[in-house]
């Protein structure tokens, strides 16, 4: 791995990464009005376990994105 495709993901990493947490945030609330990712009468063990799954899948989409954000670039 290049040095170049190392600063290029995770500059874009990032910003993927906390955009799409935002756009995910944002619908939540549209939808009901407030963050139903977790209920109040959910153990905070699955609260946890929950917001923590969200957070990891985020991640690996954000990660392929940039991924293939990098392959568009490297091609043109």
């Amino acid at each position: 791995m290049s040095s170049n495709y190392k600063s290029y993901f995770y500059k874009k990493f990032f910003l993927i990464y906390f955009i799409t947490l935002s756009l995910f945030i944002v619908v939540d609330i549209m939808d009901s009005e407030r963050i139903t990712l977790f209920s109040f009468e959910d153990s905070w063990n699955f609260i946890l376990y929950q917001i923590g799954f969200c957070l990891i899948s985020i991640g690996f989409f954000s990660a392929f994105l940039a991924n293939l954000l990098w392959k568009i670039k490297r091609v043109k």
